[in-house]
């Protein structure tokens, strides 16, 4: 009795891990490939041109600051002012600013309107497969489904109704037995074995598990429990990384951006604001300018 309460009770930490983990997959792809898109799309047609072409110009303003700077450290130093290799620099300094800029941005492509219907379908075949051949969630997978996945997770990206219905019945229907894909029984995949899966999952919750939890660690582990326990702490690891995840892509652009695109007066007040940082960098160039060209023409004469 003992054995088999606390085996229950761990199977059941570890379904509900398990169904916690999925869900926290799915939340994430959600948040940027499905509510990500319009919210940057909007934000781009009310703002975010014009603040490209700002921080085009703040860019800019920074690099003549720096060019500046090696400059005069090169004057300091009574060392040739080397402008091929100055620029060199300014430029590999460029690409990494612009780099570091984008990679703020994971919503970049214009994504297709489906129907309801259409969303219902993608999601529901992108869970089965997340479910099925997640390599986290599945790490005995073989290299096949790995790259199947993979696929499914760029065409859930691109909202790709057409690939992810052939990733799908490649995965659950498939017609060529040459595939590297074991032939499916009903019993270990497909939608219906999901279904099955959620019955017993909500059938489980409804036994009362509180005291086996409670009195588990006044018992000695029995060494079958071992591999039950760290799989459910692995699966507690993934949890908790992927939530510090979602927290992240929930905080960074353009979801930190949402509050300002609602309102038409924080709009205002931050193109306002734009304008004004527009003004500095021209204000500010055209003094760095002068400074670099007084101070190469000095050295040259010198």
């Amino acid at each position: 009795m003992r054995k088999q309460s606390f085996y229950d009770w761990l199977t059941l930490e570890i379904a509900t891990s398990r169904f916690a983990l999925i869900g926290l997959y799915e939340e994430k792809d959600r948040l940027l490939y499905v509510e990500a898109p319009p919210l940057r799309k909007k934000y781009m047609e009310s703002i975010g041109v014009y603040e490209e072409s700002v921080l085009e110009s703040e860019l800019e303003l920074y690099l003549l600051t720096r060019k500046l700077e090696l400059i005069q450290i090169a004057v300091n130093r009574r060392e040739p002012v080397d402008m091929q290799a100055i620029e060199a620099q300014l430029e590999q300094e460029k690409e990494q600013r612009i780099a570091e800029l984008e990679a703020r941005d994971r919503t970049i492509n214009e994504l297709p309107q489906l129907t309801e219907q259409q969303e219902h379908t993608l999601r529901r075949q992108y869970r089965a497969i997340t479910s099925s051949v997640h390599p986290a969630l599945n790490p005995q997978i073989s290299e096949t489904q790995r790259e199947l996945y993979e696929k499914a997770q760029d065409a859930y990206r691109r909202r790709d109704v057409e690939a992810m219905k052939l990733i799908y019945d490649m995965l659950f229907e498939p017609k060529d037995l040459s595939f590297e894909i074991a032939e499916p029984d009903e019993e270990s995949l497909g939608w219906e074995k999901q279904r099955k899966e959620y019955r017993e999952f909500a059938a489980a919750l409804g036994t009362d598990y509180r005291l086996a939890k409670h009195l588990y660690e006044f018992f000695v582990p029995l060494e079958e429990d071992a591999v039950v326990r760290d799989l459910l702490e692995k699966y507690n690891a993934q949890r908790r990384e992927l939530e510090d995840e979602i927290a992240a892509i929930r905080e960074g652009f353009p979801f930190n951006a949402a509050g300002t695109v609602a309102s038409r007066e924080k709009t205002e007040e931050y193109l306002a604001e734009l304008r004004v940082r527009a003004r500095r960098c021209e204000t500010e160039k055209t003094a760095l300018e002068e400074r670099i060209r007084a101070l190469t023409e000095g050295t040259a004469n010198a």
